[in-house]
């Protein structure tokens, strides 16, 4: 709950102005959707319902899908090189990986998370696996990061006992 809650910290400490811009038009088109859903509940009941419906699937799934969004466009970063080893005789996991910012804008810093979870056989149940890792990991690294630069990354887990074939997927916030 802690990673959460500094996770959405964090992403609100950086807020620049296309952010501000596209929470701000999120939240007014959800408004106009409500008001114009009210003035149409005398005329129209179930265009009515599937206005304020639609308003507030809007309200729910447009943050997540916003956030993806500005992240993949406005904060692109390329994530290469994802290497585990699993050392045996200390039960830790060593994770590395390589990222490189491949935007147009300078980095101060970046959240890298990481989470390791259960190999499976079909993509279902990759996916499933993927909803519950075994464990998880974030780390906020404050080295400026210039277009074009990659910067490597070493995790590490200790007290590691899971003796099956595992994977791990890392992703990273730079701002």
């Amino acid at each position: 709950m802690n990673e959460l809650k500094f996770s959405i910290f964090n992403y609100l400490n950086h807020f620049g102005l296309y952010d501000y811009v596209a929470y701000i038009w999120l939240f007014l088109t959800f408004f106009i959707l409500l008001i114009l859903s009210l003035i149409l509940i005398k005329k129209s009941t179930k265009m009515s319902i599937i206005l304020i419906l639609f308003s507030l699937l809007l309200f729910f799934i447009g943050p997540p899908l916003l956030k993806y969004f500005l992240d993949t466009t406005v904060r692109p970063v390329e994530i290469s090189k994802i290497n585990f080893k699993k050392l045996h005789f200390t039960d830790t996991l060593i994770v590395d990986t390589k990222i490189k910012n491949i935007s147009k804008k300078i980095y101060s810093e970046c959240q890298i998370n990481a989470k390791v979870y259960k190999q499976g056989e079909t993509k279902i149940k990759i996916f499933i696996n993927k909803l519950k890792p075994i464990t998880h990991r974030t780390i906020l690294s404050k080295v400026k990061l210039k277009s074009g630069e990659s910067m490597d990354n070493r995790m590490i887990f200790y007290n590691f006992i899971y003796n099956h074939d595992i994977n791990v997927s890392i992703s990273a916030e730079c701002y």
